[in-house]
């Protein structure tokens, strides 16, 4: 059988997960994604399946991958936005992902987002390099108030973080587990309104959807009352694009941290690299050796249990 592999994270991760792959003795091809549809096209019908991240896995795609050998699609994260998954029904492929194994990762890099931009960690290391010794004025989050949006594991992850480390945790979800908030002593906001005129700090941790994509923009954002910090590590186009960069032209957002682009890699010109009060990684969330080798063998488990029937 021969599997295609496009997840960069994967592949350039050592450990146990590329031991698995390699044991099921299937031929295996690389690409390094996100793979676009065109380059797709004239391959997928090779494949039996295929591990991938964030490539354009669209209906058309799909069409011809089942005209071909195209059994399974096996997603290494849990983001499934850029597959289509009603042409996936419609031809009955399988479309697996890997929930769970993410979330502490995750978290940990909202934070870490937060300390290098309230510590001007980011501002201090380039002027060190520099030779320079410029000692700016940083900020404590302790006290803070933070809104999370979305309270699936991340969002909970992230709650139980914020609220160690004595910020003022307000959650909100539509369909909240009033067990964990009960638990955890946390507050929860009535709706989205409620949650944005009462926090400092803005976290997304929501999947990307129909009904999710620019849920945040200028008419939400207007209500709030502080100057505000928005984290985004889910997808980039839960936020109106054009709503953040008008928003950030006026400094109603104090500051925008993100892990996401609506395009990945990142274009040469995007708009985001002309604000100063804006800090992009590149969608490293949840890229450390421990997360990748847990999403890379659940990836070939998916993988294999879908492909035991054809082996």
């Amino acid at each position: 059988m021969k599997i295609l592999l496009t997840s960069t994270s994967f592949i350039d991760t050592p450990g146990s997960h590329k031991k698995k792959l390699n044991d099921t003795r299937f031929i295996v091809d690389t690409l390094r994604g996100p793979v676009k549809e065109n380059i797709l096209l004239p391959i997928i019908s090779d494949y039996d399946g295929i591990i991938c991240g964030d490539d354009q896995i669209t209906r058309e795609v799909i069409k011809k991958g089942v005209k071909g050998n195209l059994k399974v699609i096996s997603k290494y994260g849990i983001g499934v936005d850029k597959i289509d998954l009603v042409a996936a029904k419609e031809f009955n492929i399988p479309i697996c992902k890997t929930p769970g194994v993410n979330h502490v990762t995750v978290a940990e890099h909202i934070l870490a987002l937060l300390f290098v931009y309230f510590k001007n960690i980011h501002l201090e290391y380039n002027i060190t390099r520099k030779g320079n010794w410029e000692r700016l004025i940083g900020h404590e989050i302790f006290g803070k108030k933070i809104g999370i949006l979305g309270l699936g594991r991340i969002g909970k992850e992230l709650a139980i973080r914020t609220k160690a480390l004595g910020l003022k945790t307000i959650v909100y979800d539509p369909y909240i587990d009033n067990e964990f908030v009960n638990k955890h002593e946390l507050s929860v906001a009535a709706n989205l309104d409620d949650l944005i005129e009462n926090i400092e700090i803005f976290c997304l941790t929501l999947p990307l959807n129909k009904h999710t994509k620019g849920i945040v923009n200028s008419e939400l954002l207007s209500k709030a009352k502080n100057d505000l910090v928005i984290v985004n590590t889910s997808r980039a186009l839960i936020i109106n694009q054009e709503s953040l960069f008008s928003l950030l032209k006026t400094k109603k957002i104090k500051a925008y941290l993100t892990d996401v682009l609506e395009e990945e890699p990142m274009i040469s010109n995007h708009p985001l690299l002309n604000f100063d009060n804006v800090l992009i990684t590149p969608h490293i969330g949840s890229r450390t050796f421990q997360s990748v080798q847990r999403q890379g063998n659940m990836a070939v488990d998916n993988l294999l249990r879908e492909l035991k029937t054809y082996i």
